[in-house]
């Protein structure tokens, strides 16, 4: 399976300030070549309007029923977020997990989503 979309979101999205329309698309996008037997259309519904609840809905869509755990500080200028999404929250021996940083919250789920696919697509 091809992951270079996937590969060029995650570029896009640790140069990004905001996770924004056109990122979004474009990364459901690799996501539904990645993956083309998974359905997006909950995330796509919400591109427009919630762009942290997309990215939840691409996570739930992908990665359904893994635990996210964010640390963060939303009250600085430029935050600084890390997601880690893991198949349980109860241990730390998963066989892959997906890491993702970013300035705003939206941004370190995408990363780490991408991240983890791409890790899916390996096994």
């Amino acid at each position: 399976m091809n992951t270079n979309a996937l590969t060029i979101v995650i570029e896009q999205a640790r140069e990004a300030k905001i996770l924004d329309t056109e990122l979004l698309v474009q990364a459901i996008g690799a996501m539904e070549q990645a993956f083309p037997n998974e359905n997006f259309a909950d995330a796509k519904q919400l591109v427009d309007f919630e762009p942290t609840e997309a990215v939840l809905h691409l996570i739930e869509e992908h990665l359904p029923e893994w635990a996210i755990t964010l640390k963060g500080r939303a009250d600085e200028v430029d935050g600084s977020w890390t997601c880690a999404l893991r198949k349980t929250d109860a241990s730390d021996d998963d066989a892959f997990i997906g890491i993702g940083s970013g300035p705003t919250l939206p941004l370190a789920l995408l990363t780490a989503v991408l991240r983890a696919s791409i890790l899916h697509t390996a096994r």
